[in-house]
């Protein structure tokens, strides 16, 4: 009858923080460090907010959307 919250038996790793730390162990493409937060394209290429930041003039015409260098396709800056 000793069941606290939180002492499952044979409970699996860690919490929902503890994954989604390990889901952003990517590096960037372009500097290959890793940082807290990464803008993803959908093929993949992911680029940091410093890369992104020194290379906006040519990512970004409108500043609403980027364009993906490998593949052409538009992201959005989530800002709309």
């Amino acid at each position: 009858m000793q069941d606290f919250v939180g002492e499952k038996e044979g409970k699996k790793g860690g919490g929902y923080r503890e994954r989604r730390k390990q889901a952003r162990t990517e590096p960037c493409h372009w500097c290959r460090k890793t940082a807290p937060f990464v803008w993803q394209c959908r093929c993949g290429l992911r680029i940091c907010q410093a890369c992104m930041d020194e290379n906006f003039w040519g990512l970004s015409c409108n500043g609403i959307t980027w364009v993906c260098p490998d593949c052409g396709e538009q992201n959005g800056f989530g800002n709309q």
